[in-house]
């Protein structure tokens, strides 16, 4: 399938006339809204307890009710306030919870306090009663506490009267250069007979969704039709560690950056590379594209890595393709130890710019607040062209519950028996 510029466009404002509206919990610089957006929401309040996040939303997406708070000491009765809503007028109610309890990543507790977010989540929607319901988080939350958190979940919208399944996405299906995996949840009011609706068929490459999985190697024919490290990021200007540069040097020369690049300012922002150190420099100056740790002489490895096993941490270090598909990006991607992000040709990490084309977000988009705060608003992001995805697909069921779909192919299903008030004390304690 070819995509023209105007497919990877995103506007500043909602595409069409809004007849569906959308409330963002959660919601970081603004990934799912901007997504909403161009699929024909009209967003009407997205919150974040994060005040750069609050700072971002502003200086992009002005014309959308922000509200800098707490989901805990955000009650139902204020959002409808500020949406001008009753209760079951609010057609989606979407967020991604924090999810470091979850992930694979760092430390899975099934007892940290991040955790119980999702149930505030649960809170709200009981209050709310929205229409549909989309949870966007890491796959790692499937496997918690042995699928402890999965069950828990379900039964848990089950008892406020929701149907709720989930699936694995990987957003270079959508048009993400990018080989980033999310699990999403999507719950609709048992009484509609809508489960398992709304996700969205792939747009890119050849396969559909749960063919592939995550933690593998992936033949070159699973990922024809996916967009690369070039096509991402080819016409952005060379920057050194540590410099930031505001002007294009070339023009842009794939569909997708130009839809990039539309709209954008003469002014580029956020192209600030990651200040390294000179051991770093030294060690990614030797490597080659495609090479990882394991091309570098002994004596340069850190200290820890010197007693690594060659098949680990095949990852680090790694200098990007240019024809390959990049990797997710993290909070961390400034630091080439943490993964493959290194740029193809010159010696540093990708910039900021780079990390936020990857993650689809286009360049009239700018990343407010310390560069730190910019790695987490774009490694903490959902791509929002995912989320469009997301959006037209749950649109048109709304619209027509004729297109019902049946669930996907994922590995993890969300367990069908219901034990009422199983973990009811969970909702009251939040």
């Amino acid at each position: 399938m070819i995509h023209q510029s105007h497919w990877y466009a995103l506007s500043r404002a909602t595409a069409g006339a809004p007849s569906l509206t959308a409330v963002d919990l959660f919601s970081g610089v603004g990934g799912i809204t901007l997504g909403l957006m161009n699929a024909g929401w009209k967003v009407l309040l997205a919150s974040d307890i994060d005040d750069d996040c609050a700072r971002t939303h502003e200086a992009n997406l002005p014309a959308i009710c922000f509200e800098r708070a707490d989901v805990r000491d955000l009650s139902p009765t204020k959002v409808k306030k500020l949406t001008g809503l009753r209760k079951g007028e609010l057609d989606l109610l979407v967020g991604g919870p924090p999810c470091q309890g979850f992930s694979i990543m760092g430390e899975r507790d099934l007892h940290d306090d991040r955790n119980d977010l999702f149930f505030h989540f649960i809170r709200m929607t009981d209050e709310l009663r929205p229409k549909c319901v989309l949870i966007e988080n890491v796959p790692g939350l499937a496997t918690l506490g042995k699928g402890e958190t999965l069950r828990r979940i379900g039964e848990e919208f089950r008892e406020i009267g929701y149907e709720i399944r989930c699936a694995e996405l990987l957003a270079a299906q959508y048009g993400v250069p990018q080989m980033r995996w999310r699990l999403a949840f999507i719950a609709w009011p048992i009484d509609t007979d809508l489960a398992g609706s709304g996700f969205p068929e792939p747009s890119h490459g050849n396969t559909g969704i749960g063919d592939l999985v995550s933690n593998r190697s992936l033949r070159p024919d699973e990922t024809e039709g996916f967009l690369t490290a070039f096509d991402a990021i080819g016409d952005l200007p060379p920057v050194e560690s540590g410099g930031i540069v505001h002007e294009y040097e070339t023009g842009p020369s794939t569909a997708y950056q130009i839809a990039m690049r539309s709209d954008a300012p003469d002014r580029l922002e956020n192209h600030y590379a990651p200040r390294l150190s000179a051991q770093n420099l030294k060690r990614i100056s030797i490597l080659k594209p495609g090479e990882d740790w394991r091309s570098l002489p002994h004596e340069l490895l850190p200290a820890g890595m010197q007693r690594a096993l060659r098949k680990d941490h095949t990852r680090r270090y790694r200098r990007m393709t240019w024809e390959g598909v990049p990797r997710a990006i993290i909070t961390r991607f400034r630091d080439p130890k943490s993964g493959e992000y290194t740029h193809p040709e010159q010696d540093r990490t990708i910039s900021i710019r780079e990390a936020a084309r990857i993650q689809s977000f286009p360049d009239w988009f700018r990343f407010e607040g310390t560069y730190s705060s910019q790695y987490n608003q774009v490694g903490n992001a959902v791509p929002p062209l995912m989320a469009r995805a997301l959006g037209f697909a749950i649109a048109e069921v709304l619209r027509d519950p004729e297109k019902r779909t049946r669930a996907p192919k994922s590995r993890y299903q969300i367990p069908s028996e219901f034990q009422p008030g199983l973990f009811s004390d969970a909702l009251q304690e939040v």
